[in-house]
């Protein structure tokens, strides 16, 4: 295994806040209640009280990367500053997450004399993030300009938002060198493909966890320590603005119910995460079959009611960094503990409804998940909205206890298992007909999932796959071909289990024929999201735009609740958090520059 590749392995599978610790370490329950949105200060509850209930500079909601890196770089100012968040803990997605941040051109690059130069990583986050607009001779590589300025303020502003927040103290941090490789390594724009961008929290000897878990720690600990006030139970439901429209506060229900009333002196900032748990603006803006995702349940889109009512421009609402979950879990969770970053195994394949191979098995999770929203113009259906991942008992054997492949000797509610291709597809549809009871209002099950070929299309693909192995080369869909599919497949999720006898292939490791005859085995894969990230549009300091293309005095936000500047791509591991740390240190640094507001309360109010 490459140098580090295998710490990289063990942060990946680190630590993460499960959906029931979520809820169960503070012992009380989400904060409900509708939100509102956005009131001028004369309509608000601060207005009807007589005042404040609380004044600071800087009110930051959420308690992710976004929100932390925010906060910190604005008390590093010497900003006092409160953190709103409306679960019972801390952390927000982030501590469910490998804890990667994609940054390019950072300080172990640098310090190991490997160029990324500006120019051709803008060119490599346009070309993969807008490859229908993107013109390497046209003014912005042919991309709006806005979306440029974006790229090009995350490329500028990424590697220094990192140095800044160590050398603070709040996150220290570490690029894995040589690292795993960025997601669209084969495009000529990439000058960087093996790896090296993603940074990771660096963990300290005492501390237990890791990965995004580690990353909150250092974070939040810093932030208690330097006097950040940190409310859990507390969400944000209105934003509160002054007769010229500038933001100057926030109003946020309480666990008990309570409305408490925050005065911004400067202004708001936002990092409270997507909208995956709210099922309206799902089954709204979401292609169709999204099942759910890997976001905590308090990722509901909050800020998309709000910042809309302040007047905010919105963006990639059809946007999410998405991955595959099992449909099972899906139908019961909206929060889903468990997802499939890459399809474990080499003796296995993914068919759809017709038992027919689209997609290459090995292909990072944000690609490989779009091939779900294929659209069948002549039988007007989506024949890919399930997926049927299928191996044999040597997988099962060889790569057990790899989600979905359960641990030796047991079995999985998720798990269908035939004898022949023929009893396999029998219990397939045995086991859609038992869910049918359980669907909500994004998605309906039934019988009709599987199409009447679907025994003659596997038989046919598995044929043709085998072939396929036993040379070495996927004529349909190149798996095996690409850095990435060799390398995470064996390095992170395809570790072989010792001892089981088998052996691997030595013409592509990614693929070995299945077996001629049973026991099979498959589960049923879906669209997810590990968030959705779209929602209002920023700009390159991270300032809310409003409909008019002005930025909202006094209203910042960062990390999956705006129109994220990767659009529809995943650059690299660590894509989501890259980004909400850089543009949260940016909203950081801008918002303690704006000038202090006040509004007329005739009530003397609190001051942090």
């Amino acid at each position: 295994m490459p140098k580090n590749n295998k710490k990289k392995a063990q942060i990946l599978s680190g630590s993460r806040v499960s959906r029931r610790d979520f809820f169960k370490k503070a012992g009380v329950g989400v904060v409900a209640g509708a939100v509102a949105g956005a009131v001028t200060f004369k309509d608000s509850v601060a207005y009807a009280q007589g005042g404040w209930d609380r004044q600071v500079d800087v009110v930051v909601v959420g308690t992710g990367a976004a929100a932390f890196s925010a906060a910190t770089t604005a008390r590093a100012e010497g900003a006092s500053v409160v953190m709103l968040e409306k679960a019972p803990v801390a952390g927000g997605t982030t501590a469910r997450s490998g804890g990667g941040y994609w940054i390019p051109n950072n300080r172990d690059l640098r310090a190991n004399g490997i160029d990324d130069p500006r120019e051709d990583a803008i060119r490599y986050m346009a070309r993969y993030s807008y490859p229908h607009l993107y013109n390497p001779a046209a003014e912005n590589l042919g991309l709006p300009k806005l979306q440029y300025d974006l790229i090009a303020s995350f490329y500028d502003n990424a590697s220094p938002a990192v140095e800044h927040l160590e050398a603070i103290g709040s996150l220290r941090s570490e690029a894995q060198l040589p690292g795993l490789p960025d997601y669209a390594e084969h495009l000529p724009e990439n000058k960087v493909p093996l790896g090296g961008r993603t940074m990771y929290p660096v963990r300290g000897p005492d501390a237990a966890g890791g990965g995004g878990a580690e990353m909150i720690r250092q974070l939040q600990t810093w932030a208690l320590e330097n006097g950040v006030d940190v409310l859990t139970g507390h969400r944000a439901s209105r934003i509160v603005k002054n007769d010229e429209g500038a933001v100057i506060g926030i109003e946020a229900t309480t666990t008990g119910g309570t409305t408490m009333t925050f005065h911004a002196r400067h202004g708001v900032v936002f990092g409270s995460g997507g909208f995956t748990n709210n099922r309206d603006l799902v089954l709204q803006f979401q292609p169709f079959g999204t099942y759910g995702g890997c976001a905590v349940p308090t990722n509901e889109g909050d800020f998309v009611h709000m910042a809309t009512e302040a007047g905010a421009q919105l963006g990639n609402m059809n946007g999410a960094f998405r991955l595959q979950v099992v449909l099972d879990q899906a139908l019961e969770f909206s929060s889903i503990l468990t997802d499939i970053w890459q399809p474990p195994g080499d003796s296995m394949i993914l068919v759809n409804k017709h038992g027919r191979r689209v997609v290459n098995e090995k292909r990072p999770y944000n690609e490989r998940t779009r091939a779900h929203f294929d659209y069948d113009a002549s039988e007007a259906e989506y024949p890919n909205r399930f997926l049927f991942m299928v191996w044999d008992q040597r997988s099962a054997e060889m790569y057990a206890n790899r989600f979905p492949i359960p641990a030796a000797g047991t079995d999985a509610p998720y798990v269908v298992q035939g004898s022949s291709v023929e009893e396999l597809a029998t219990n397939l549809a045995s086991h859609i007909d038992g869910l049918s009871s359980k669907v909500g209002p994004l998605a309906s099950v039934g019988a009709y999932e599987m199409g009447d070929d679907f025994v003659q299309g596997l038989r046919e693909s598995i044929a043709r796959f085998n072939a396929f192995a036993r040379h070495g080369h996927d004529g349909d869909f190149g798996r095996g071909s690409y850095p990435y599919d060799v390398q995470w497949h064996q390095y992170v999720f395809s570790t072989p289990v010792e001892g089981t006898g088998h052996e691997l292939s030595t013409e592509n490791i990614t693929m070995y024929p299945l077996a001629e005859s049973g026991p099979y085995f498959a589960s049923i894969l879906v669209a997810g999201t590990l968030d959705t990230n779209g929602g209002p549009v920023t700009g390159p300091n991270a300032q809310v735009i409003d409909t008019h293309g002005s930025p909202i005095p006094g209203l910042y936000a960062a990390g999956n609740c705006v129109a994220s500047p990767t659009a529809h791509a995943y650059w690299g591991g660590g894509s989501t958090l890259g980004p909400a740390v850089t543009f949260g240190y940016l909203a950081g640094r801008h918002v303690v520059q704006e000038p202090a507001r006040d509004a007329d309360a005739s009530k003397e109010a609190t001051t942090a």
